[in-house]
């Protein structure tokens, strides 16, 4: 005999008995803001979006009970890690005068914080919720990169550096964007399915590279490369038909665009440092004065304009905006996000899998060590470069029993 469905209680609070709409859910939200950045045409744009859908969605989740699972361990430290960076707002030190407000940066905190806990419920709802983002990023970083090597050939300004679209708009940090979704790219294609689909994503995302002149990214890019073919011939023989395929790309553009070689080739290597040393220096002496909370957010480093130096830079690199924005404290925390993720990662794959997932996560250690600022920024370019490998590492799951 069928038992008839269970009542809402008459003691549950009102609250927590409204019922969401069905598209209003984290699993339908999230991979809305993951194509988001890569297809809108502007940071501005994709911003509004993810007012609008993510943080309602995470705010009437959180209001009808839901919390994270404190025993996971990675995502824990993950979040430690956003929490901390936002607390630093409260002692935010505005060094240069220049830097943004306190109330634009609690707003780029409550988004970061949404962007991880949506992910998170989404995973949690949808055991398939990983792989669609995973489609998802290859499919909107193809689709982005076809888009700015389009826009870049109908200017005709390939003896400048390339504007991207969207999120790759910053060319160092739409390669290593592109970096990323390429590894994604050799992961789905070691599965044998779609291979030409694959290998049409990959050619499209190497030419933006080609014209990105952006060098530590492409830096990164060889040594997850490097992590990923070790010990599979297979995959490096795949790998060395998309080169070929670019390669082909290349000659007919030359062939269409006589001296178009020697031009990308000057301005790759006309940049020098882009006064990366001086930048550092200073932000390296700024960090041993105040070393263990750090300056807070709106640090902007007190440097004016000179030659190529800009006004008032971020310290261009990782771990020294870690340590500027959130001192020791959050510069330790970024790296045990690393130690679990590895460890969780170690626990849960092997072989190829292993080798594929750690090298998403040597892309942004690599690429920061020109680039990337705030770990709290967003929605930006960061979310995909920092948060996103985390994300895909902290929700693999183990394979089951063949």
């Amino acid at each position: 005999m069928d038992m008839p469905a269970a009542q809402p209680s008459s003691n549950m609070p009102v609250w927590r008995r409204i019922k969401r709409p069905h598209m209003a859910t984290a699993r339908v939200i999230m991979p809305v803001c993951l194509a988001g950045g890569l297809l809108m045409p502007s940071n501005a744009a994709w911003s509004t979006l993810c007012y609008i859908i993510l943080l309602p969605t995470v705010a009437a989740r959180l209001w009808q009970g839901w919390r994270p699972d404190w025993h996971d361990r990675p995502f824990t430290a993950m979040l430690a890690l956003c929490g901390w960076s936002f607390l630093a707002i409260f002692w935010d030190h505005n060094i240069s005068g220049m830097g943004n407000s306190h109330t634009y940066w609690l707003v780029n905190g409550i988004c970061t914080f949404a962007f991880l806990l949506g992910f998170k419920m989404a995973d949690g709802d949808d055991p398939g919720f990983r792989r669609r983002a995973v489609s998802v990023l290859i499919g909107a970083g193809a689709v982005n990169a076809l888009l700015s090597v389009a826009i870049l050939l109908a200017e005709g300004k390939l003896g400048t550096r390339m504007q991207g679209w969207g999120a790759t708009l910053n060319p160092v940090l739409g390669t290593a964007m592109l970096d990323i979704c390429i590894l994604l790219v050799l992961g789905r294609m070691a599965e044998g399915k779609w291979q030409g689909i694959y290998i049409a994503a990959l050619v499209s995302m190497a030419l933006y590279l080609m014209v990105s002149y952006s060098r530590t990214p492409l830096v990164a890019l060889v040594c997850a490369l490097g992590i990923v073919c070790l010990g599979s011939w297979k995959l490096c023989g795949r790998l060395a038909l998309a080169g070929l395929c670019v390669v082909l790309a290349a000659l007919l553009v030359w062939w269409l665009q006589p001296g178009i070689v020697g031009l990308l080739a000057r301005n790759f290597l006309a940049r020098g440092t882009d006064c990366h040393v001086t930048i550092w220096r200073t932000a390296w002496g700024l960090i041993l004065q105040n070393p263990v909370v750090g300056y807070g957010p709106s640090a902007r480093l007190p440097i004016a304009p000179h030659g190529f130096c800009p006004a008032y830079p971020s310290p261009h690199n990782l771990y020294l905006s870690l340590l500027l924005y959130s001192g020791l404290v959050g510069f330790l925390l970024f790296w045990l996000c690393q130690w679990l993720l590895w460890r969780h990662l170690r626990q849960v794959s092997a072989g190829f899998t292993t080798r594929l997932w750690l090298a998403v996560m040597v892309v942004p250690l690599v690429s920061g060590l020109s680039d990337l600022t705030q770990v709290i920024k967003g929605p930006a370019p960061g979310w995909y470069i920092i948060w996103v490998p985390m994300l895909l590492v902290m929700s693999l799951r183990a394979a089951p029993p063949r």
